[in-house]
């Protein structure tokens, strides 16, 4: 036999030696058997759904609870698919290692918590400023029209109807970046695409109508303190 390569990831797997199969099988001179199978998944951290098909079976599983169940990486699933896939056998988790993939899943998904609340406190002090400095560069503008006659809610109407067809353009625009990153990174990092759900859709609509509303609250509220007189006469 030749060594092709040393394996050094500093665990367990160093100490041990990877031939083919058959080479195995016949140096045990166990020819055509296998004792056991080790499978290494990136899996889904457990919710209900998995708990109930884990205690309780398949079979009490609705069918489409069924189909959430079997095309979600749960480790019940994985195990129920492998004993699909090979007759009269038994598979079991490696609790140790499933727990410890579903924290490292957990905490991901946490730090993209943050990270997403922390863009969106981003944004709307980007989008106050912007509005902030529209406002100062149309006082003369705001300033006749409160002249004339104009109520400030009118006046305010105007201003925030802009500011939300620009946000509805951005946030468009923004949405299909993101779409377009992600598969990036999905194809890279997982070799998959990701499959962007329909009831993201209305929740970053809100997301955008509350970040731009609250981003535009200081310009609003300097709108309404604007005095005519003040403002056409350079004050």
């Amino acid at each position: 036999m030749q060594v092709c390569g040393i394996f050094d990831a500093g665990g367990d797997e160093d100490e041990q030696i990877f031939t083919l199969l058959p080479v195995a099988q016949k140096l045990a001179g166990s020819e055509g058997l296998i004792d056991s199978i080790e499978v290494s998944a990136l899996t889904t951290p457990d919710n209900e759904l998995a708990r109930k098909a884990a205690t309780k079976g398949p079979g009490a599983l609705s069918p489409a609870d069924y189909e959430t169940w079997y095309c979600t990486a749960y480790v019940s699933s994985i195990c129920y698919q492998i004993q699909e896939a090979i007759p009269d056998s038994v598979a079991s988790p490696v609790r140790q290692v499933a727990e410890s993939e579903g924290t490292i899943l957990d905490k991901t998904q946490l730090l993209m918590i943050l990270i997403t609340i922390l863009s969106l406190f981003g944004s709307a002090l980007g989008i106050s400023n912007l509005v902030t400095a529209s406002v100062m560069e149309r006082s003369n503008e705001i300033g006749l029209l409160k002249a004339i006659g104009a109520r400030d809610y009118r006046i305010s109407g105007i201003v925030l109807t802009e500011i939300m067809i620009t946000a509805v353009i951005g946030g468009v625009a923004g949405y299909f970046m993101g779409y377009g990153f992600a598969q990036i990174i999905g194809q890279t990092v997982f070799a998959s695409s990701i499959e962007m759900k329909p009831m993201v859709i209305p929740i970053v609509v809100l997301l955008i109508v509350l970040v731009t509303l609250a981003g535009s609250i200081p310009a609003i509220r300097m709108l309404l303190r604007l005095r005519p007189a003040e403002v056409l006469h350079g004050r």
